[in-house]
């Protein structure tokens, strides 16, 4: 893990933009995301439905790890910082058509370190197409809302655009509870794959 990191600190530190705009098939080998400032790295490798991601963020002047893994690109299952974060749904995970059914929601229990801690309501809403762009690229985007409500906890509200092309969020939004924007992460560029 630690070679990992190290790894995606010189990756994102010393990447180029790429020149040419991401495919589908090329996301299969793994996409480095980055923001510039503040700082903030993403790498994504799907995973059967899902994905992993490996993630590096500047907090209190310092670059702070975080692994996850996603059921699918819009639902995070496991997320390993700090502590260990898991998220169990008692709905199957349906949401590539989404579009044509608008909602999906879920029971969802919270794992804290392997232990039950809380349960709730997970729901995501399609709220339409946008486009979203990377390094001069455009990508099509379904616009959604993802909302984690757990008892006795402030909800957990994103607006995500996610490009169903190459199965990635390509921008994320994190709202209020009445739904004002509280910070955002857009990327500045992309490179494709990462030394294994």
């Amino acid at each position: 893990m630690l070679r990992s990191l190290s790894l995606l600190v010189g990756i994102t530190l010393a990447a180029p933009a790429f020149s040419n705009c991401l495919t589908a098939n090329e996301t299969k080998q793994g996409v480095l995301l980055t923001r510039e400032v503040p700082f903030y790295s993403v790498f994504y490798k799907p995973n059967g439905p899902g994905l992993t991601e490996q993630r590096l963020m500047e907090r209190n002047h310092s670059l702070q790890p975080v692994s996850a893994v996603y059921l699918h690109p819009l639902l995070v299952e496991k997320r390993v910082g700090v502590t260990t974060q898991e998220l169990k749904y008692a709905n199957a995970i349906s949401l590539d058509d989404l579009p044509q059914k608008k909602n999906w929601q879920s029971d969802t229990t919270l794992f804290l370190n392997g232990k039950e801690s809380v349960s709730g309501t997970t729901s995501i809403r399609f709220d339409g197409w946008g486009e979203e762009t990377i390094a001069f690229c455009s990508y099509k985007v379904w616009i959604i809302n993802s909302r984690l409500e757990l008892t006795g906890l402030p909800p957990i509200i994103f607006e995500q655009y996610y490009s169903p092309e190459l199965r990635l969020v390509l921008r994320s939004v994190r709202l209020t509870p009445s739904n004002q924007p509280m910070n955002e992460v857009r990327f500045d560029r992309f490179e494709i794959g990462w030394g294994n």
